[in-house]
């Protein structure tokens, strides 16, 4: 009987936890991004089971100082720990481990040396009276993939005010960190014009469902004209806004289900991790 899509899951991340076990091996796993995105996608899972070995697993790869800069810098590791954390309907145990994790890589020396730096550094190049802010937007960009990535990039960082794009072709996902005055209407008018693609805003309504907003049929920018029961956020700015550790995580948990995500993990196991 073909094993599911949450078995395979499971026993690609209890191979894992596996060698996580032996610090001399985190160095070829951690050397491809894939497992620890692989793990932050796992978090997503309905399966308690699945949340907590992949925990443990990150738990392990924690312990070891050494990953701390690599396990901070990837895409989706602190986004899924935050969302889990504040998941409603898990176990404490689970959520607490969580925040533990949090805790843990956020009051590491390096982490704190680096935030502090950052902080001088935007201090002292402000005028007195200002605070550098910016934004977080999340787009679905229809057509999306390893073939249109570099328009897409290319396009959206010719933008005066853009700071850094995060794309994930398997999601068809664009996540833009912009500065304050950059409206998403602009982003959205700028991909369709350099790159023939479809890209909508993507926010949640009263029943935390995504709904994918076409700014082009709105007036105001904001494309909230007829949508009716969808919560606009303010899009506070950075340092104000009481929800900034999830904004990279606003596109919607990600599904760990994702058939294609659970095969390349375990095909990387199979062909690089045998020990």
């Amino acid at each position: 009987m073909a094993k599911n899509d949450n078995e395979v899951m499971l026993e690609t991340i209890l191979c894992y936890k596996t060698m996580a076990l032996d610090h001399s091996k985190h160095d070829i796993m951690l050397k491809d991004k894939t497992v620890l995105q692989f793990l932050a996608y796992s978090l997503d899972s309905e399966e308690n089971e699945v949340i907590e070995v992949s925990l443990k697993t990150i738990e392990l790869l924690v312990h070891n100082n050494r990953n701390h800069n690599i396990l901070r810098s990837t895409f989706g590791v602190f986004e899924a720990l935050k969302a889990t954390s504040e998941r409603e309907g898990l176990e404490d145990a689970l959520k607490s481990l969580s925040k533990e994790l949090i805790m843990k890589l956020e009051d590491a020396p390096a982490y704190n040396t680096r935030y502090r730096s950052l902080k001088v550094t935007t201090e002292q190049s402000q005028p007195i009276g200002r605070k550098l802010s910016s934004k977080v937007y999340s787009f679905h960009i229809f057509g999306l993939n390893e073939d249109t990535r570099r328009s897409v990039e290319s396009a959206v960082i010719r933008i005066r005010g853009v700071i850094s794009v995060i794309i994930d072709t398997g999601h068809q996902r664009c996540v833009v960190r912009v500065m304050e005055n950059i409206t998403p209407q602009l982003l959205t008018e700028l991909i369709a014009r350099e790159t023939k693609l479809e890209a909508r805003l993507i926010l949640r309504n009263k029943f935390r469902q995504e709904v994918l907003v076409d700014l082009g049929k709105s007036e105001n920018g904001r494309g909230d004209d007829g949508i009716e029961g969808v919560n606009l956020p303010e899009y506070l700015p950075e340092e104000e806004s009481p929800v900034k550790e999830k904004a990279l995580y606003s596109f919607g948990r990600l599904r760990t289900s994702a058939a294609s995500w659970v095969r390349t993990a375990t095909s990387l196991f199979q062909n690089s991790f045998y020990w």
